[in-house]
């Protein structure tokens, strides 16, 4: 569970640092006439795509967010804007992570790796190798993990970077090794220093010290967990992650012996699935829930009304489009 850890974090760093350019631009042409201010910035067009394709990324749309991250790495391309490129080729890794197809995304990792060690941005590259890292923890790769984050590492000390991303997937191989003391310690430290409105970084965290909290069996400090990642995927409109932390509340609750309350995080959680078209976690949900819905009596009629429904193709909304 652990594995939703891995988001475009630093991009939105790259993002703001091209609206700066843009900004600079626009003070630029205004002082030198109308034709200046009537010339387009060759540079809008790439990073309103970048934007579209970080939005869907974080509204879990990973399809969508490839289309437009694709199509921002054409345009930066075509004007030889090459931060932006390397941008793109992490985030497109990032995509492919997230769509099972690890080997291409280990192929733009190392991609944009490489372009950001031409530029000489050690912070662009230290993200680039947690988020490398953070996938192959996924693929139970722990030696090569743990040799990407050791360069990684390496490289955030010699320059005084303090990484979000990188404390997160150092993080993530302690709690795969079980180290869950260590574990905990660094998501504490990466949401101390993590950005409070960046909630796709805040949700993560609080995700994964729930799981260590529900490892170690402090069931009330991993609920409380759980609704703050709740409260900030909401934000972001996060359709897998709310998902994901409702159904991790009712585990919780009906480990808690609360199968009423499970049972109504479990019922949402199925619903977001089944709107996601995601049947298997719809399975694997609704076994969960027959638990509690036999301990508590309660009646899910209405809400497998609406799964069999959705899952069937009779839906009338997206959430990808």
């Amino acid at each position: 569970m652990l594995n939703r850890m891995y988001q475009t974090a630093d991009t939105m760093r790259l993002f703001r640092i091209f609206l700066s350019y843009l900004f600079l631009f626009a003070l630029i042409a205004c002082a030198g006439g109308k034709a200046a201010h009537d010339r387009p910035d060759p540079a809008e067009p790439a990073v309103n795509e970048l934007g579209r394709g970080i939005g869907w990324y974080e509204q879990g749309c990973y399809h969508k967010a490839l289309d437009h991250l694709l199509r921002a790495h054409e345009l930066f391309t075509a004007i030889d804007e090459v931060p932006g490129v390397a941008a793109c080729l992490n985030n497109i890794g990032n995509v492919y992570a997230k769509i099972g197809d690890p080997e291409s995304a280990m192929l733009f990792f190392d991609a944009s790796h490489d372009l950001y060690g031409d530029l000489g941005d050690d912070g662009g590259a230290v993200q680039v190798m947690a988020n490398k890292a953070a996938l192959l923890i996924r693929e139970n790769r722990q030696h090569e993990a743990q040799a990407t984050l050791a360069a990684a590492e390496e490289t955030a000390d010699r320059n005084g970077i303090t990484s979000v991303s990188l404390l997160k997937s150092r993080g993530m191989l302690m709690a795969a090794q079980q180290k869950t003391a260590e574990a905990e310690r660094l998501f504490g430290e990466a949401l101390e220093a993590a950005d409070p409105e960046s909630y796709a970084t805040t949700g993560a965290l609080h995700y994964a010290l729930g799981n260590v909290m529900a490892e170690t069996g402090r069931y009330d400090e991993g609920i409380a967990h759980y609704r703050k990642a709740l409260d900030a995927d909401r934000k972001t409109g996060f359709h897998s992650g709310i998902a994901d932390d409702l159904s991790a509340l009712g585990t919780l609750y009906q480990k808690r012996g609360e199968h009423a309350a499970a049972s109504a995080c479990f019922q949402r959680s199925i619903k977001i699935y089944a709107l996601m078209g995601d049947g298997e976690k719809v399975t694997q949900s609704l076994e969960k829930l027959e638990v509690s819905v036999g301990e508590a009596g309660v009646d899910t009629a209405v809400t497998k009304h609406f799964v069999n429904r959705w899952l069937n193709g009779n839906i009338r909304t997206s959430l990808c489009q």
